[in-house]
C-alpha cells in the first residue's frame, strides 16, 4: 500500500475540524480512510482530551500572535504548540510564519495584503519594496521594517478593504512603537469610506 504523504493544508483541515466532525467525515472530505485520520490525529495529539480556552487565554493570544513567537506564547499559557497552532488557524490569526518570522517571505506578504505572491516578487525584484535573496533557493524575503515602508511610500499599491488590516498592525509595533500612525490610520479610513460611498468617489 502506498503512503500518502499529508499535506499542510490537510493537517489544517484536520486540526481544525477534529473535534468538529466525525473522522468518517473527515476522510470523506480529504479522501482518506478513517484508519489513516485517526493515526494522524493522534500523532498530532487530537485524541487526547483538550482543555477548552477562556476569554482571557484568547484574548492573549490574538494580542501577541504576530508579536511573540509561539512557543512563548504555549510557555506563558501553559498550552502546547499544537493547541496554539490549532485555536490560531481557529481564530483565522494568519500562517505562523507570519507571527514569528524576523523576515516576511513573498507568500507572507501576498497573504498580508491579499495579492498574488508573484506580484510581490516583481516589487522586490523592481525595488517596490526593498528585500533580498536568503538560501541556497535564493528566496526573496523583506523585514517587517521595509513592508511599513512600502505601505507608507505606495499607498496606491495596496487597499486596506483587501488586506488584512489586523494581521499587518502588529509590525508596528515590532520596534515598540506606541501608535499607529496617522498615515496609516487615514487611509484605513478612507479606503472604507470610499468602499461604503453610494457612488465610489470621496
Amino acid at each position: 500500500m502506498i503512503y500518502k504523504r499529508w499535506t499542510k493544508e490537510e493537517t489544517n483541515y484536520l486540526i481544525f475540524n477534529y473535534s468538529r466532525k466525525s473522522i468518517i467525515a473527515i476522510g470523506a472530505n480529504l479522501n482518506r480512510t478513517k484508519d489513516s485520520v485517526f493515526k494522524k490525529a493522534k500523532r498530532l495529539g487530537l485524541t487526547t482530551e483538550m482543555k477548552h480556552w477562556i476569554e482571557n487565554e484568547i484574548n492573549f493570544l490574538v494580542d501577541k500572535w504576530g508579536k511573540k513567537p509561539a512557543d512563548d506564547i504555549a510557555k506563558e499559557l501553559n498550552r502546547s504548540i499544537l493547541s496554539i497552532k490549532k485555536k490560531a488557524i481557529e481564530l483565522k490569526l494568519g500562517p505562523e510564519r507570519i507571527a514569528n518570522g524576523e523576515f516576511l517571505t513573498t507568500g507572507d506578504i501576498g497573504y498580508l495584503l491579499n495579492k498574488n505572491p508573484g506580484l510581490i516578487y516583481r516589487w522586490i525584484k523592481d525595488g517596490i519594496i526593498k528585500g533580498k535573496c536568503f538560501g541556497k533557493k535564493k528566496t526573496l524575503q523583506t523585514k517587517p521594517d521595509h513592508l511599513i515602508i512600502f505601505l507608507k511610500d505606495y499607498p496606491e499599491k495596496w487597499c486596506a478593504n483587501k488586506a488584512r488590516i489586523d494581521l499587518i498592525k502588529p509590525y508596528f509595533y515590532y520596534k515598540n512603537r506606541a501608535d499607529l500612525p496617522d498615515w496609516f490610520t487615514n487611509k484605513v479610513r478612507k479606503d472604507v469610506y470610499y468602499k461604503n460611498s453610494p457612488t465610489g468617489i470621496l
